[in-house]
């Protein structure tokens, strides 16, 4: 008979495992089996759900309907081959990389394993932050038979969270957008930051307008959405400020992101009413490189 609710194993006992394990005890769920290399972080969180703390990833098989694989994404193929069992018999493993398909739980699917991956679109900082906000969350899920399927949006319903399913070979493109909102704000935000000391701004001057700016621009994408949400002076086709931007900027890197990020932008520009002709004009002006 297969279960509605399954039992849940934990191989990996670090801030995502962690995190999960207690959000879903919380919600109801048994979770059987702990493993981890630190057998400390492993008893901790054995603690936390009342769970067993187990010899390997192969005896956390053994024993829970499912197991999740919360491990560095390079050691998660290694892992998975590293698991043998006697049984496979309603059995199921996911890993929770953004990064990786499910192509490499491949030994265990040819050990009969139901595979699939569940990674949360959420920036874990700790255990205890984690808790309180990842509920909401959006959840990209790979899963592709059942009862697995089932489990996964089980899982993420429980956590009020919101189903993203991959396709076959989408992985990658998911996680590249998720590292260029993510990874890469803070890049630009290092890039603004220092444009701003280089003016002489100190540390909470600079800091204080970017947060600010941030937190209202990220507001008005949650109210307004793309592409309303876009301000400055490309919407408002204002070539002089950006013939400004280009001449002030020093740092070749810097300018040579600010014209690619122009660029992408420029898609966005028709949609807001602007021009045929003052998109080329722009396009031509960030092209240009002997301004």
């Amino acid at each position: 008979m297969i279960r509605l609710r399954p039992s849940i194993g934990i191989v990996g006992a670090g801030k995502v495992g962690g995190t999960l394990a207690r959000l879903w005890h919380a919600a109801g769920y048994d979770a059987v089996a702990i493993y981890s290399r630190t057998t400390a972080q492993a008893e901790q969180l054995a603690g936390f759900v009342d769970g067993q703390v187990v010899a390997s990833p192969s005896a956390v098989v053994a024993q829970a309907d499912l197991t999740v694989l919360s491990v560095p994404d390079d050691v998660i193929q290694v892992v998975a081959e590293a698991i043998q069992l006697q049984n496979a018999a309603g059995k199921a493993v996911i890993h929770t990389s953004g990064a990786h398909s499910i192509d490499v739980l491949a030994s265990l699917a040819e050990q009969g394993v139901q595979v699939g991956s569940l990674h949360p679109a959420f920036p874990f900082a700790d255990v205890e932050r984690s808790m309180k906000a990842l509920p909401g969350a959006t959840f990209a899920i790979e899963a592709d038979t059942e009862p697995l399927r089932s489990w996964l949006y089980g899982l993420v319903s429980m956590l009020d969270g919101n189903p993203l399913v991959i396709p076959p070979g989408g992985k990658a493109a998911y996680h590249a957008a998720l590292v260029m909102l993510s990874n890469y704000t803070v890049s630009l935000y290092g890039a603004a930051a220092r444009l701003l000391a280089g003016l002489g701004a100190d540390s909470d001057a600079a800091h204080g307008a970017l947060d600010t700016l941030l937190v209202a621009t990220v507001e008005n994408i949650r109210v307004q959405g793309i592409p309303a949400a876009l301000t400055g002076p490309l919407v408002r086709g204002d070539m002089r400020t950006i013939q400004a931007h280009l001449a002030s900027i020093q740092d070749p890197d810097t300018i040579t992101a600010y014209r690619a990020l122009g660029q992408l932008t420029l898609p966005l520009l028709h949609d807001r009413g602007v021009s045929l002709d003052r998109i080329d004009e722009l396009k031509n002006l960030l092209d240009n490189t002997c301004d």
